[in-house]
């Protein structure tokens, strides 16, 4: 007689052996010394009304196996779980849909809960959180209240991606063709107050630590250009028939006398308003190509610098 392999009846048999056993749970003893400990963190998800996603499974599962290769070999693990349950998509889904974020949030987490123990991943469940929580972002408020009395929290303004249908800003990520993915309304580039953090305080530290650090190099070095230090100098430059100044920065300040031009950012043209000292016929064409810039996202801005784009300001 051919036995049949039943995987239902099998993994949820098992799933709930090891919920009454609690066998990952609390396994990382902060006061034994017995074991070497190792702490493995995964990205918390963002507990959507879908549920998981294959990027969900593949990544979650890659760390549950260092989990347990560990663990086989006399590692105390710690191996906690929660979600990025809180902020821009939680209120754009609750706009979408007219259910309170309170709701939706908790139903999705119920469901990715139910899955990825259904896939056996062997996280702690007794640490698990969600940044939605008060007991959790009460230290985060705490932690911002903090930064702001050392002034490295602070209000500046930025460009947003702003949706005019929805009257909200959006992520890049919600920037579909152009336009918004919830409406469909094409999206435009908008000078808003944020909040902003002093990183650059601490750059040097931010740089020295990634010595201390294994990471691929390929790793580092992407986050030594998002750190962005640069040592160079600033270069004031009058605009002809003008009090106004263009401040340039520059890495090679020795290739100053090869300048031939100046690019100016829409923003940045706006702000000196200077499209009354741009050529009577080129009027038309700058104001349009600002228009147009506007409408671009931030990333698509970013992949324009490799290939120049711009309206020449002064001959016709």
């Amino acid at each position: 007689m051919t036995a049949v392999y039943d995987h239902i009846q099998i993994e949820e048999k098992w799933e709930q052996a090891w919920e009454a056993q609690q066998l990952f749970q609390g396994t990382a003893q902060v006061d034994d010394a017995t074991k070497e400990k190792l702490y493995l963190l995964f990205a918390f998800a963002y507990p959507s009304g879908s549920g998981l996603h294959v990027g969900h499974v593949e990544s979650k599962t890659a760390l549950d196996i260092l989990a347990r290769f560990n663990r086989m070999n006399g590692k105390n693990v710690f191996f906690p779980v929660g979600w990025d349950a809180f902020g821009l998509p939680a209120e754009n889904y609750a706009i979408k849909t007219g259910i309170p974020p309170v709701q939706t949030t908790k139903s999705a987490i119920d469901t990715f809960r139910r899955q990825i123990k259904r896939l056996g991943i062997s996280y702690d469940w007794k640490t698990e959180l969600a940044t939605c929580h008060p007991e959790y972002y009460k230290w985060t408020q705490w932690i911002f209240l903090e930064l702001y009395k050392k002034g490295l929290a602070y209000q500046a303004n930025g460009m947003v991606n702003w949706c005019p249908s929805c009257q909200t800003v959006l992520a890049n990520e919600q920037v579909v063709s152009g336009a918004c993915e919830r409406c469909g309304t094409e999206v435009v580039q908008k000078e808003m107050k944020q909040w902003f953090f002093k990183i650059t305080e601490y750059k040097d530290e931010l740089i020295s630590g990634l010595e201390q650090v294994d990471w691929p190099q390929p790793t580092k070095d992407q986050q030594l250009n998002w750190i962005g230090k640069s040592s160079g100098v600033k270069v004031n430059f009058q605009i002809k028939g003008s009090e106004q100044t263009l401040t340039c920065f520059t890495t090679r300040i020795d290739t100053i006398f090869g300048v031939t031009f100046l690019v100016i950012s829409p923003e940045k043209f706006n702000e000196l308003t200077l499209i009354e000292k741009v050529a009577a016929t080129n009027k038309q064409k700058v104001t349009e190509y600002i228009d147009q810039s506007f409408k671009k996202t931030e990333e698509e801005r970013k992949i324009g610098e490799k290939n120049k784009t711009g309206v020449d300001t002064v001959s016709p």
